[in-house]
This record gives C-alpha cells, sequence and structure tokens, in this order.
C-alpha cells in the first residue's frame, strides 16, 4: 500500500542578503495513512520549513513533496495547517473562525454553520460560539484552531508547535486532547516540537533531523500503547534515547 505523504529528495534553499542559504537537504520520508508523526531537531534544523512545504505554504527548491501520489504545489483544503500563534481573526466569532475554510469553499452559511456547531461541540467549547477570540484562554483558542483546519475534513494536518506558547499543565491537557481528537478523526498528523516529552506522548514515530542543513539523522518508533504514562520505565527509555541523539547531534 502506498503510503499516504511521500517526501522525495527534498532540498530548499533561502538567498539572504544575496547569499544562498540551504535549509533542508536531500530529505525523503513516508508518511502512512492515519499515522501520528514528530519532528524533533536542533533549533535552526529546517523543521518548520519542511511542514510549511509538506502543507504547500512553501515551494521546494528540489525534490518533491506528494500527497496520495500528487505533488503538492500550493496549499488546497486537503491538507490542514495549525500554527503556535492560533491565527485566529480577532474580528469574526469562534463560530465564523471555525466556518472560515467553508465559506471559502462557497458551501452555505447554514450548512457551514452546522458543522462549526459539531466540531466546536466535539472538543467542549459549545456555548462559545458567538464569543471572540480574545474571550478565550490560550488552550480554548487552540482548541479552535485545531477544529478549524479538520472542519474542512483534510487528509492530513500539519502542526507547527501549537502548544508551545501554554503552561505545562495546559499543554498537558491539549496534547490527551489531540490525541482523542486524532483518535476520532482518523487523520494523519505531521506535528513539529522541540519537546522530547511531547514527542514520546504523542507520536507513533519520532523523526530526528540534523543541524543545517537539515537532513533526517533517524527515525524512531515509539512503540508503547496509549494513553502513555510519562513517568514510566519504558518512556524514560525512550527519553534518554532521544536526548542522546540529540545531543550527538550538537557534538558532531
Amino acid at each position: 500500500m502506498a503510503a499516504l505523504l511521500e517526501i522525495k529528495d527534498l532540498s530548499k534553499s533561502f538567498s539572504v542578503k544575496g547569499k544562498s542559504f540551504e535549509a533542508l537537504r536531500d530529505v525523503n520520508l513516508s508518511v502512512d495513512d492515519k499515522e501520528f508523526i514528530c519532528i524533533l531537531g536542533p533549533s535552526g534544523c529546517g523543521k518548520t520549513t519542511l511542514l510549511r512545504i509538506m502543507a504547500g505554504l512553501e515551494r521546494p527548491s528540489g525534490g518533491a513533496v506528494l500527497l496520495d501520489g500528487v505533488p503538492i504545489e500550493g496549499p488546497g483544503p486537503q491538507r490542514g495547517m495549525v500554527f503556535q500563534e492560533y491565527s485566529l481573526f480577532p474580528w469574526r466569532t469562534i463560530l465564523d473562525n471555525v466556518a472560515f475554510g467553508l465559506e471559502l469553499q462557497g458551501v452555505s452559511k447554514a450548512e457551514r454553520h452546522e458543522k462549526a456547531h459539531q466540531y466546536i461541540q466535539a472538543v467542549g467549547l459549545a456555548g462559545f460560539e458567538n464569543s471572540y477570540p480574545h474571550e478565550l484562554s490560550g488552550g480554548m483558542k487552540q482548541r479552535v484552531a485545531i477544529v478549524r483546519a479538520l472542519v474542512n475534513n483534510p487528509r492530513a494536518l500539519f502542526m507547527d508547535e501549537p502548544f508551545g506558547a501554554l503552561d505545562a499543565q495546559t499543554r498537558n491537557v491539549m496534547q490527551s486532547e489531540l490525541l482523542r481528537i486524532w483518535q476520532e478523526q482518523q487523520k494523519t498528523v505531521v506535528f513539529v516540537t522541540h519537546s522530547v516529552d511531547e514527542a514520546i506522548y504523542l507520536a507513533d514515530r519520532v523523526v530526528i533531523m540534523s543541524a543545517r542543513p537539515g537532513q533526517i539523522n533517524e527515525i524512531i518508533d515509539v512503540d508503547l500503547p496509549r494513553p502513555r504514562i510519562r513517568t514510566s520505565t519504558e518512556v524514560n527509555r525512550y527519553r534518554e534515547r532521544i536526548l542522546s541523539d540529540l545531543k550527538s547531534l550538537r557534538n558532531g
């Protein structure tokens, strides 16, 4: 069976003040349908650049990303993106924020509001449909951002450190909430994080990238049942292994 997502010989360079800057080099990765992938690596290794290329928000300098065998050449409803900074429209209600993508697709107001209501209720935000983003906590805003991406029924969801700005307790709650949504919605998720603990808690596989230019250094299968106990011996073994890998990358 072919992978849902395929990254083939991907490279990306930028021009900075007239000088070429190589962000990614020869990246190859296959992601299966309904798989949860976390990407880890040193700061500046190109994690976010890779994610944006997969989502169609950036164009590669070389190579390709395919979704269901079709090259990704720009943004589209088959790919949802969730950013760290929520990216909600402050002038729109929560209901209209969630329904925004459906509105762009020409879905009638009654139908898009009905679907938005369903998703808002699914993440425990019923009663906040007519609120505005500034009236919500950080965790509530991120729930809105997630369901705004999911309401379009994408094939894959791309998440760029979506819980990085949250306090530790809220972050743990949102990680569990995301896993619940992922298991219910049966979506493919590619999730960028700086947190080893977060990656182990969430992922089927952890992709470790090298320092710039970013390349895939190692892929680790997290063969643990969910829900995972963050302080268990098994989780600690994975934590020690990944931390050791990251340390060797810094020292290499």
